[in-house]
């Protein structure tokens, strides 16, 4: 079914340098619309790939939900299953797309944990979101460009890039010790 699922067309938005609270060295800004569906209009999505150093960190909201802090956390229930899906493909597709630009760089998500309707948190131990990730990263981006670890304590998901000469259990460290470096994570 996977296979049938074709991602939204994605439009460059614009380059973003950081604030003084970001921690990111530069942002690349993306967007893509959804179908209309029978419950709302087609929606905007924004995808952010926040570099740090040589490692890209995808992340997406809807863009009707930019200003509220929890806009990574939200399950909007305007999209069934398939559609859903689809937008978890488009997220993943931007992979190659940046890769012509990037071709050295590694990449990582977090599947941030989800907030429903009441307000209840999920847990952040391999979230719902992560458990996506992980599907969607070795089928739609498999392993013959980078290497997959993952972090299921904190529902994060790496792709090393893989390199001649690359130690990639170094990489994995270097990259690991980068994130726990600049964001208050403990493993």
């Amino acid at each position: 079914m996977l296979e049938r699922i074709t991602p939204y067309p994605i439009e460059f938005i614009q380059k973003a340098s950081p604030k003084s609270s970001d921690a990111f060295d530069f942002c690349l800004i993306y967007a893509f619309y959804t179908d209309s569906t029978p419950t709302c209009q087609r929606l905007k999505y924004i995808i952010r790939a926040e570099a740090h150093g040589d490692v890209f960190a995808i992340k997406f909201y809807a863009a009707r939900d930019s200003k509220l802090d929890s806009k990574y956390n939200r399950i909007l229930g305007s999209h069934g299953y398939t559609n859903a899906l689809r937008i978890f493909v488009t997220c993943a597709h931007l992979i190659p797309i940046l890769m012509r630009d990037y071709p050295g760089y590694s990449y990582a998500v977090n599947g941030a944990a989800s907030i429903d309707e009441e307000g209840k948190m999920e847990n952040k131990d391999e979230t719902q979101r992560f458990r996506i990730y992980r599907a969607l990263a070795t089928r739609i981006i498999g392993d013959t460009y980078f290497e997959h670890y993952q972090f299921r304590k904190i529902s994060s998901y790496l792709l090393v890039r893989k390199a001649p000469g690359r130690n990639i259990d170094d990489e994995k460290e270097r990259i690991k010790e980068l994130f726990l470096s600049r964001y208050d994570i403990e493993l």
